[in-house]
């Protein structure tokens, strides 16, 4: 008897101990929903979209791009991908060095101001061997770090004391990128790519920066070089720009850099590798162009010109630049702009199903008087035509 009567008391604990345990767990998840309720509302009050209408934006001064390379470079994150050894340290030094002096960077126009660069594959005898071979003058503001912590385990916040400690960087440069990311391997996705490049582009945008992160390609050919681009499409998504450097052939010292981004235009240019330096070649249209402006500005030191594109192309071809009259036409009207800026003015008439063309010197390019566009055509200088040559 007494061991039932024992038994039912342990029975009657038990249920009164799971019954006890019921009711808290009931009573703390309807606290937890109240509250979550309650953030849910918090966030809705402190969380509203903030708009602005498209006339308040109008409003607004248009402030110009603040570039760092003219046309190239600007505030934000910038990814230069290449082939392993086929220059992108070296095209990186140079630039630099190029900041940090203030002097032209593949012919385009840079702001001076100091430099972070995380030389990260690189140690101080390789780095100071290249940077020899670029100048024998070491610049001040150029501050070299040969170690760094990876994205999400320490970088942002190296990178926020340094440039908080030196308020004058204007460029970071961290190469390599893979030498500061966790992903590898199969465990690589857009949103991993997207997400380490958002990190370093925040900071950017925070401290008025270019950070620019050197980056390999994979080793299979596409048509479009972006795609080459080693990782998913999440990297250059984040990014504000992107530069591929291309070796057609590993041999030759020659390599297309090609560029886009949202605050630069599309554009490739072929540029030269001689004695270290990453050099852009002469293109063709600018001295076909560079020639003409000169033989006109020859032709018309004797006095304005006033004839058909066929008299000019003649005169032309006399002194070696070729081209056919039409070609010449439309070429010379396609660069009205360029030749006013060379002080080169121009009217195009059409009189007798004739279109002749009309060119004078302006004040910019000579110091005589120009000759404006009331010009009598006694004072014009007029080339004999093709059949009074052959009289």
């Amino acid at each position: 008897m007494k061991t039932r009567r024992y038994k039912s008391n342990i029975g009657a604990l038990l249920l009164q101990n799971i019954m006890q345990q019921q009711e808290v767990c009931e009573t703390e998840q309807s606290a937890r929903s109240k509250s979550k309720s309650k953030n849910r509302e918090d966030v809705a009050m402190t969380q509203d979209l903030n708009l602005y209408t498209m006339q308040t934006l109008f409003e607004q001064p248009l402030e110009p791009i603040d570039f760092l390379v003219d046309g190239l470079f600007a505030q934000g994150l910038y990814i230069l991908g290449g082939s392993p050894k086929v220059g992108k340290s070296w095209l990186a030094l140079q630039l630099c060095l190029a900041v940090c002096t203030g002097t032209p960077f593949l012919g385009r126009k840079t702001q001076q101001g100091e430099v972070l660069y995380l030389a990260l594959e690189d140690g101080p005898q390789r780095l100071h061997s290249r940077a020899l071979r670029l100048t024998q003058t070491a610049p001040a503001g150029l501050y070299l770090c040969g170690q760094a912590l990876p994205i999400g385990q320490g970088l942002e916040q190296q990178l926020e004391r340094t440039l908080e400690e030196h308020p004058d960087i204007r460029l970071v440069i961290l190469d390599t990128l893979q030498k500061v990311r966790c992903v590898t391997g199969s465990g690589m996705s857009y949103g991993a790519d997207y997400q380490d490049a958002a990190a370093l582009k925040s900071i950017a945008d925070r401290y008025h920066v270019c950070l620019l992160a050197i980056h390999h390609l994979r080793k299979l050919p596409d048509e479009d070089p972006f795609n080459r681009l080693s990782g998913t499409n999440g990297l250059t998504g984040a990014a504000d720009g992107t530069l591929i450097l291309v070796r057609p052939k590993r041999q030759e010292n020659m390599a297309v850099l090609t560029a886009t981004g949202r605050d630069i235009e599309d554009q490739e240019e072929t540029l030269e590798f001689d004695d270290c330096r990453w050099n852009r070649t002469t293109d063709p249209e600018q001295l076909q162009f560079g020639l003409l402006v000169m033989l006109l500005q020859k032709l018309l030191r004797q006095g304005a010109f006033q004839g058909t594109a066929t008299e000019l192309a003649d005169w032309l071809g006399k002194e070696g630049l070729i081209f056919g009259p039409a070609q010449l036409s439309r070429y010379i009207q396609s660069r009205g702009r360029q030749l006013a800026e060379a002080g080169i003015g121009l009217e195009v008439s059409r009189t007798n199903s004739k279109r002749t063309l009309r060119l004078w010197l302006s004040d910019r390019s000579d110091d005589r008087d120009g000759i404006s566009g009331e010009e009598t055509t006694a004072n014009m200088l007029s080339l004999p035509s093709p059949a009074s040559q052959a009289s």
